[in-house]
């Protein structure tokens, strides 16, 4: 089935029972997507975030930090979507009842994360080695909550292995509301390019929404998979990096304008912002990460360089802003 989207304001599209009014979503991303960082995607007009993968042995232990990760606030996300992983349909049913009881709209399972230690254990995109096993998972989940279940996953394992164009109308059998389908095999990482051909073939051949997943790196690029592939919705990962507004400009361009470039000023106070809120989140613990969030802001800027290193032998977060303020003070941007 082929899905579309009404330009902004005119219409929305939903997951199940939740709605959107953006087809632009925040990916999921290992130790970025906290609450800071999806609020400031959520300000600039992304139609949903997601959490970074939260293991479901950990949390059907409710740990602290692991509940930590599930950190919102209902007021501004809305709908909140949780992503876990795991590969025991009992722990993974369990840690949705759980991630539903702190406040999750919407539970994504994360059947394509390609990384080593993931993939070692078992998770991820090795899933996709046993289809049998991922839909087993998604069906446990499904049955176990009343909130709307998703899942990311990949092409296949590899190239000759069974794969998406299988598995999507098992998850569609199970219960699963929607799928992201990121346009790469378990086994290319994130070598080569995404295949949006593959990804509008799933799209055009599915009875369930697909969210196009992979490569993304403009508003330009967005709104254009968005209107060629039949995806209901496009996800945005590393381009939003230290370019939350990427979202307002994704949806200037589908309104037929053009992405409106931030000001110097717009990028300091949105990296002060999201250093603030970073540090009300984590308290002193956000001086390592801080390190590298800065620098997504201060990459354009020259001496870009000199300023990573004069931050990371900071180990104060009052000086490293002090820092990053300067440069955007005195500097100018390359571009």
């Amino acid at each position: 089935m082929c899905w579309s989207w009404s330009e902004p304001g005119v219409g929305s599209w939903a997951i199940g029972s939740q709605s959107l009014t953006s087809p632009f979503i925040l990916a999921p991303m290992a130790g970025l997507t906290n609450w800071p960082f999806r609020r400031l995607a959520l300000s600039y007009g992304a139609g949903l975030t997601v959490t970074e993968m939260v293991s479901a042995v950990a949390l059907a232990h409710r740990g602290p930090k692991t509940v930590g990760l599930l950190r919102t606030d209902s007021r501004l996300e809305r709908p909140f979507c949780a992503q876990l992983f795991g590969k025991a349909p009992e722990s993974l049913a369990q840690a949705a009842q759980i991630a539903q009881e702190l406040g999750a709209d919407i539970i994504d399972l994360n059947f394509g994360c390609p990384a080593r230690k993931v993939v070692n254990s078992g998770h991820g995109v090795a899933l996709l080695k046993d289809l049998a096993l991922a839909e087993s998972l998604a069906r446990a989940v499904t049955r176990a909550v009343s909130i709307p279940v998703t899942v990311k996953t990949r092409l296949a394992w590899a190239p000759g292995w069974p794969g998406v164009f299988e598995l999507a109308p098992r998850l569609a059998a199970a219960g699963v509301a929607a799928i992201t389908l990121h346009g790469r095999y378990g086994t290319q990482g994130f070598a080569g390019e995404a295949d949006w051909a593959a990804i509008q073939r799933l799209a055009e051949n599915s009875s369930l929404p697909i969210i196009g997943s992979g490569d993304v790196t403009s508003p330009e690029e967005a709104v254009s998979r968005l209107r060629s592939s039949g995806v209901a919705a496009v996800m945005i990962g590393r381009a939003a990096r230290g370019r939350p507004w990427i979202f307002r400009q994704s949806l200037e361009v589908l309104g037929g304008g053009e992405a409106t470039p931030p000001t110097w000023e717009e990028r300091l106070a949105v990296a002060l912002r999201h250093a603030r809120w970073l540090f009300e989140d984590l308290g002193p613990r956000a001086a390592f990460p801080l390190r590298t969030i800065l620098m997504w802001y201060a990459r354009e800027l020259r001496g870009a360089a000199a300023l990573r290193e004069a931050i990371n032998r900071e180990e104060k977060v009052e000086r490293q802003l002090e820092l990053l303020e300067i440069s955007f003070r005195e500097g100018a941007y390359q571009r």
